[in-house]
Parts: C-alpha cells; structure tokens; sequence
C-alpha cells in the first residue's frame, strides 16, 4: 500500500502526549514575537509529519528528495552529517540546507545548541520556508528538535527513513502525531514536491511572518515617498552577504553599514523600534561625542530609505532580536563583536567608502534618544 494514513491526512484533533505536548506546543509558547508564532489557533492545524519509508535504501528515494531543494520556492532538504547524534551539528546542516556557509559559525557565535536554533529558525521566517525534508532520519537524529522546529515555524516536515520498517521507537512517537506514511517512489516524489498543508479555519487569515510588527511598540520610522535610496550592491553581493552571514546580527549589521555607512559603535545604539516594520527604512541615533562632564549624544535621528535586496536580513535581526528577547528598547545590533563583523565584511569583499554614505531619506527629533551616559 502506497499511502498509511492514521486518520484524515488534512484535518485532525491536537495530539495526546507529553512528546507531543513538548514538541507541538512547549517551543512555540517560550517564543516571544507574536508576528512570527503561531497562534493557538494554527497550532492545532499543523501539516501532519510525513514520514517516506524507504525499505530498501534506494538510491532514488535520495535523488528524488535531493531534487525537491529549492530553497528559494520554500524548500530544503537536510541531509545530516553521518556519524554524530549532536543536535548542534543536526543544527549546522540545518543551516547549510538554508545556503549558509559553515565556515565562520565560531567567529559569529553559532556553536552552541540555543544559538544556532535561534539562527535556523529566523532565516526559516525570514525566507519563508514552509517544507523541510530530512534524510537519513533513522541515523539517531535528533526527532525532537525536528519536530519542535515544524511546530515554531509552521513549516511542513518530511522524515526519509531508510530501513525496511518503521521500527517501535519511531512509530510510538508517530502514535503521539498527525502524520501519514507513504512507502512507495511515486508516493514519495509527490510527498517531496506537495507537502500537505494546514487547514486553516473557515474565515482564518494566516499572519506573514515577514512582518515584525509586535503590539504596544511605538511605529518604526517609514519611508517616505521619493525619498533617496542607497546604492544597491549587485545580486552577486546579496548572494555573498547571504552565504556568509549566518548570523542574523551580523547579516543585518552588514546590511546597514552598506545602507548608512556607520561605524560600528553607532549601529550598537540602533534599537529594535528604529528599523520599519517591512525593513524599508531604518533610523540612526545620534552620533556620540565627547563634551565636558562625560558622553552626550545630540541631535536628530537620521532615517535611511533601505534597498529591497537588502531587506531581508535586516528583516531577520529584527525576528532574532524579538526571539532573545521582547522591547522595543532592546538593541538591534548590541551583541555585534567589532572583529567579527570586519572579518565577515572581508569575506564578503565588503567595502564601506570613507564619507560615502547616502543622505538620510529624512530626519527626525527624537529626544528620548538624546542625554548623557552611553545608549
């Protein structure tokens, strides 16, 4: 039989269990931004786990899985490193599925557990993947994580598993979940290109999750109309500050020195409510200087029109930011190291000309911004 449902593959009831009530709903609850969790509503119309029982390790099982990576179109497959039961290593191969390079995970702070799920997770929101399809599932894979992260993040997910059967351990947590089998190469080319989807309520308008809008914050700043924009960097740029920015922070920072031309030091004063809901625009503090008495930053904000290719990490700064921890107040780019982002910007053969930085889309007072003592 091609297709092993346990019940209405679209439509079922919220899963029983302490597995499942850890995995479907413990990680979404310890979120922090309601623009990128799922309600309580959606969390009970996740897509059913699909689980591809490749019997006898058939290469095309693997080909066809490997085709299906578009991450562009939504979809990526994972294919874990053999070997190792580490959730952080299942984690970087995670990123790796997303475009991200490996190479510079030390340097931006990604090499533990927590901070490279933050990592996968925004650029999973950022860049709108809805599927994620898992090879090898059945090499001591950590399922827990897997499903924690199709819970936060709404995405389809699809387990290829390569024995002859299902085995006890995999299907008692099945038990616990929506989820349907499908064992046959035709069934699982069609599992791969059209994952199921959530069934919404009649009525239900799902959120984007690239908005960052949170309630109570005080509007970002806006681009107006006609306002200047920086100068665009090429598509191949883009591409470079994608790869290699896998960090959100760093990403977003690189993307806001070539919008502004900031230093460092200022782009740390830069708070969450000063970049634009949709990413279009982002305001800098004051620049600080030296008076008598101690540090005082004065004058206007300066409010920078944002390039769309340029959007989307910022966009994911904003999701991390929001993910370790809910304020307006909070800063965008505070963790930023100084050596790290200069050598992520050589990596990127990134280079910020000395006083060619593009004039501020407008300006604006903001005394809240303005005092004595460090931002």
């Amino acid at each position: 039989m091609g297709v092993a449902d346990a019940g209405c593959p679209q439509c079922r009831r919220p899963p029983a269990g302490k597995v499942a009530s850890t995995a479907r709903y413990l990680a979404v609850d310890l979120l922090l931004d309601p623009a990128t969790v799922l309600a309580a509503s959606q969390r009970r119309v996740l897509p059913p786990v699909t689980v591809v029982l490749d019997r006898d390790d058939d290469v095309r099982f693997t080909a066809a899985a490997l085709a299906a990576h578009r991450p562009r179109a939504g979809t990526i497959t994972v294919h874990p490193t053999v070997g190792t039961a580490r959730t952080v290593v299942l984690l970087h191969d995670h990123l790796t599925a997303l475009g991200r390079s490996v190479a510079g995970l030390r340097a931006q702070g990604l090499t533990r557990e927590v901070q490279a799920e933050h990592a996968v997770r925004v650029w999973m929101w950022t860049e709108a993947v809805r599927h994620v399809i898992v090879l090898r599932s059945h090499l001591r894979v950590d399922l827990n994580y897997l499903l924690d992260l199709h819970t936060a993040t709404g995405a389809a997910l699809t387990l290829v598993w390569h024995t002859p059967t299902l085995g006890d351990d995999l299907q008692l947590l099945l038990n616990s979940l929506d989820h349907r089998v499908v064992d046959t190469l035709d069934a699982a080319r069609e599992a791969f290109h059209h994952p199921l989807e959530r069934c919404p309520s009649p009525g239900h308008r799902a959120p984007s999750r690239t908005c960052c809008a949170m309630d109570g914050v005080p509007a970002p700043p806006q681009s107006g109309g006609g306002a200047p924009v920086a100068g665009s960097p090429s598509s191949a740029m883009v591409d470079t500050i994608r790869r290699h920015g896998v960090h959100p922070v760093y990403a977003g920072a690189l993307a806001a020195q070539w919008v502004t031309g900031a230093e460092v030091s200022r782009l740390r004063g830069v708070r969450l409510q000063d970049l634009a809901h949709d990413a279009a625009a982002l305001s800098l503090p004051p620049a600080l200087c030296d008076v008598p008495g101690g540090i005082r930053s004065g004058g206007a904000y300066e409010t920078f029109t944002v390039p769309e290719c340029l959007r989307a990490p910022l966009l994911a700064a904003g999701h991390h930011r929001r993910l370790e921890g809910p304020g307006p107040q909070s800063r965008l780019f505070g963790a930023l190291r100084t050596d790290a982002l200069s050598a992520l910007a050589r990596r990127c053969a990134l280079r910020i000309p000395e006083g060619a930085a593009p004039r501020p889309a407008g300006v604006h007072e903001d005394r809240r911004g303005t005092g004595t003592g460090s931002p």
